[in-house]
């Protein structure tokens, strides 16, 4: 891979810290302050769409999540726990006689969960695994060409 110059590495960095091509342009080459905002959208896309920075851009990340030890599936597990507390709060929920160890446990529970949590969590999960896609129905459609004569 071709060696980047110290201002392509830091958009590289800065990008990935950032999540944004305009400000790791910004903070990492010397930008005016009367630049138009088109020219740093523009300049910092193209940067992050070299073959060169992307392949360093995916290299960070990766050393990141190895580094941190997120993946897919941690963030999955992350969430079942979420859903799964969720459920537990609500098995207590339709208790009667219910415990002062257990309401101590649904106070906690709800403390640690909300409802939009709840559906947050289903609604990563089903994004992450493409379960949100639509399915895809195969139409046959015939079309009839009729030529009319002309008088």
């Amino acid at each position: 891979m071709k060696k980047l110059t110290p201002k392509q590495e830091k958009f590289c960095q800065l990008y990935v810290e950032l999540g944004n091509a305009s400000d790791a342009y910004r903070g990492s080459y010397d930008v005016k302050p009367d630049t138009k905002p088109e020219t740093i959208h523009n300049k910092g896309y193209e940067l992050s769409n070299k073959v060169e920075l992307k392949g360093r851009i995916e290299e960070i990340r990766a050393n990141l999540k190895k580094a941190n030890k997120i993946d897919k599936q941690w963030i999955i597990d992350q969430h079942q726990e979420i859903i799964d507390w969720y459920k537990e709060l609500k098995q207590l929920a339709k208790q009667e006689d219910i415990s002062d160890k257990d309401k101590k446990r649904v106070y906690m529970l709800k403390d640690l969960i909300k409802g939009s949590d709840f559906r947050g969590s289903l609604d990563s999960i089903t994004k992450m695994l493409g379960l949100n896609e639509p399915e895809k129905v195969k139409q046959d459609i015939k079309i009839e060409i009729i030529e009319k004569k002309r008088d």
